[in-house]
């Protein structure tokens, strides 16, 4: 199999293990632990300058009201409160066993695992075009939500997941290359989407 093919047929996978929500496949070619800490940092810089006009558009938001500095400051004290609700709702997405709670309150992981299930049946990706480079490969992928409230939630998206090959030619999610252009459409769904009284400070 050639490396286009290869890499084609990663995609596939892990399109086929999010929906069966197989982990085992899924963590074979995405090691969201590290995606997510890896990016962290490229988020928070996003936030951060965009910051004022963030606060015009979502005055209520605590976190854009002091500042740049602050919401520097605030994420770094945070990191790992943040990493570790992002990677237990991922973790608990793909448990086969999940009993989704009837509020946040009750179980915040296990709830928004079970809201996160709800969104991916209203979304359709298309793989748009794949560049498979001697170092790295890419595909470009078109992420559109249906008429129900998820899917307009959602809106269409559009992504260049970046991959790496290792010594046994498996493909590996190593980032987004467009996190930056992402942040403020993501944003928005979270402001939309995310009440209140969904507070990260609580005990996860």
């Amino acid at each position: 199999m050639d490396r286009e093919k290869s890499f084609k047929y990663t995609l596939e996978q892990i399109r086929d293990a999010i929906n069966r929500r197989d982990y085992e496949i899924f963590s074979l070619h995405v090691d969201h632990e590290k995606f997510f800490d890896d990016g962290y940092d490229e988020v928070t810089d996003e936030l951060a300058k965009n910051c004022a006009e963030f606060h015009e558009l979502y005055p209520n938001d605590l976190m854009f009201k002091f500042g740049a500095k602050a919401l520097k400051l605030y994420n770094a004290q945070f990191r790992s409160v943040h990493l570790g609700f992002l990677n237990r709702v991922t973790k608990a997405y793909f448990d086969k066993n999940l009993s989704a709670p009837k509020n946040f309150v009750a179980a915040p992981i296990d709830f928004c695992a079970g809201e996160l299930r709800k969104f991916l049946p209203s979304l359709t990706s298309n793989i748009k075009k794949v560049s498979v480079q001697p170092d790295h490969a890419v595909a470009y992928v078109e992420i559109s939500g249906d008429d129900s409230f998820y899917g307009k939630v959602f809106g269409t998206l559009y992504f260049a997941f970046d991959f790496v090959e290792d010594e046994d030619g498996m493909w590996r999610l190593r980032k987004v290359n467009n996190a930056r252009d992402l942040v403020a459409p993501f944003l928005d769904m979270a402001e939309k989407f995310w009440p209140a009284e969904w507070d990260l400070g609580i005990k996860l």
